[in-house]
């Protein structure tokens, strides 16, 4: 009876995986609701107007604002980036003429823009984060979206349009991002985008909010099997454990003269196309992306995935014995019954005797068992991903394996659908540290916290702030930092 339930148990236990896996992954991945602006229309002629979305800020912290203590030379000596009070193109460890380049390029404290993407899911996610000074004497920070509606922004402008195309002033411009919008306004993802396409709607991302640099987590997935055994000759139980690691690999874009050995991308904006008739219709990243491994760009391991299946049952050698002595038996009462015939003289002389019928038998038994319960080496989801061209359309790949497609949900909701705070440990780390986001830097430093890139209120220029940096500056190189690393040190 044992036996009898345990046959249940394993029956429902596949139904109910199976019927997880057969519900719509489109729904279970879905973020709408997450995005919730007002909406405007921009007249683009007199009888055509566009409908896109206002930014939706989030205010993540504030102080009050710090005036000067007076003037010190020191504020107009050291690194452009202490004596600009830009902590996040500092973070950045790039050369000192770089610095300065970027410095004039995005004047005043500009933003930062965080991306999330999944190949296994070709989804993305964009964040900006930036700080304000207000009116008020407070200042703040925000964090808002950029999501494929934002698009629209570009189709109201009427750009993306041929020449030929333009001479009709009734017609309205392209969303560069319109393939990849979902039909909930309430959605902020980017759904079957390829990476050339991720790397333009960042490089749009960055340009619309002036940010100096943007941060792109790519999932990369690692599988691992293992297989423990225990029981005697003749009955054993398998434990096979399959587990799926997935880290963010990370790619940073910067201005394309800031960091000339990345990579330019563009995609075409007319749907569903391979190739593009008119450059009119090219949108191009703007921004260079390369990939930065190593040094201060956490890259920890999460446990996304775990499936243990524990089996017991005979071992092939049971079943050969088993099998063995039925054929020996079957054999014996061959031979009994036979007579003088010549199968039976056969048996006799050893050509075909009851042992080596059995041991035959066994021995085809041991090798088929092993082809059917057998197979290949687990894979791992789909790879290859980082080739799209043309409109950048990407349909999300078909899940190789019953493991890899509840990998694939998982990874959507914790990377992409989740808040990035609360995401994988790496993006989380490199974006706040292990520190609040509401939290001052001044704050994070008393709580001796790292405060990650994210900009905090008190980051905002001010001359307490360079003289803290030039002061961490001092501290750093005298600890031995130097070149990218000391101003690292100090930014962070």
């Amino acid at each position: 009876m044992k036996r009898v339930h345990r046959s249940i148990a394993a029956v429902l236990a596949v139904v109910m995986t199976a019927m997880s896996l057969l519900a719509p992954m489109r729904e279970a991945q879905a973020a709408g609701g997450q995005f919730q602006p007002r909406w405007t229309h921009w007249p683009t002629s007199p009888t055509v107007s566009v409908r896109y979305p206002l930014d939706n800020w989030t205010v993540l912290g504030e102080i009050a604002g710090r005036g000067g203590s007076g003037f010190d030379i020191r504020m107009l000596q050291g690194e452009r980036w202490i004596t600009a009070g830009r902590e996040e193109v500092g973070q950045l460890g790039l050369s000192s003429d770089v610095v300065s380049k970027l410095v004039m390029a995005f004047p005043g404290h500009a933003a930062m823009v965080f991306a999330t993407y999944s190949p296994e899911n070709a989804q993305l996610r964009i964040r900006v984060v930036k700080a304000e000074r207000h009116p008020d004497g407070r200042i703040r920070t925000y964090l808002g979206d950029f999501t494929p509606h934002h698009g629209e922004r570009w189709s109201a402008q009427r750009h993306y349009l041929s020449e030929s195309e333009a001479l009709d002033a009734a017609r309205a411009g392209r969303n560069p991002f319109a393939s990849f919008r979902p039909a909930d306004d309430t959605d902020p993802v980017f759904y079957n985008i390829g990476w050339s396409a991720a790397q333009v709607a960042v490089g749009h991302a960055m340009r619309l909010y002036n940010a100096a640099s943007g941060f792109i987590a790519l999932t990369d997935t690692r599988w691992t099997q293992t297989v423990r055994r225990s029981g005697n000759l003749f009955r054993q139980t398998v434990e096979t454990t399959t587990q799926a690691w997935v880290r963010p690999k990370w790619f940073v874009a910067l201005p394309i003269d800031h960091q000339p050995y990345g990579t330019q991308a563009a995609i075409c904006t007319i749907p569903g196309s391979t190739s593009c008739a008119s450059l009119e219709h090219l949108a191009h990243s703007g921004v260079s992306v390369a990939e930065w491994d190593g040094g201060n760009m956490p890259s920890p391991e999460d446990m996304l995935y775990s499936w243990t299946d524990s089996r017991s049952g005979f071992t092939v050698l049971a079943f050969a014995l088993v099998t063995a002595a039925l054929v020996w038996v079957a054999a014996t009462a061959i031979t009994a019954y036979a007579g003088a015939s010549s199968f039976a003289g056969q048996l006799g002389s050893g050509l075909l005797s009851p042992g080596w019928v059995s041991a035959y038998a066994g021995g085809a038994y041991s090798v088929a068992s092993t082809v059917a319960g057998g197979g290949g080496p687990l894979t791992s989801a789909q790879q290859g991903y980082l080739g799209a061209t043309g409109s950048g359309f990407l349909e999300a790949p078909a899940s190789q394996s019953v493991h890899a497609s509840v990998l694939t949900r998982t990874i959507a909701e914790r990377h992409v659908d989740n808040h990035i705070a609360a995401g994988l440990a790496g993006v989380a780390q490199l974006y706040k540290g292990s520190c609040a986001e509401g939290r001052s830097s001044q704050e994070c430093r008393n709580l001796a916290l790292p405060a990650g890139v994210l900009p905090r209120p008190d980051s905002v220029l001010s001359q307490n702030n360079v003289a803290s940096l030039r002061a961490r500056h001092s501290n750093c190189y005298a600890q031995g930092y130097r070149g990218g690393s000391l101003q690292r040190c100090t930014a962070f």
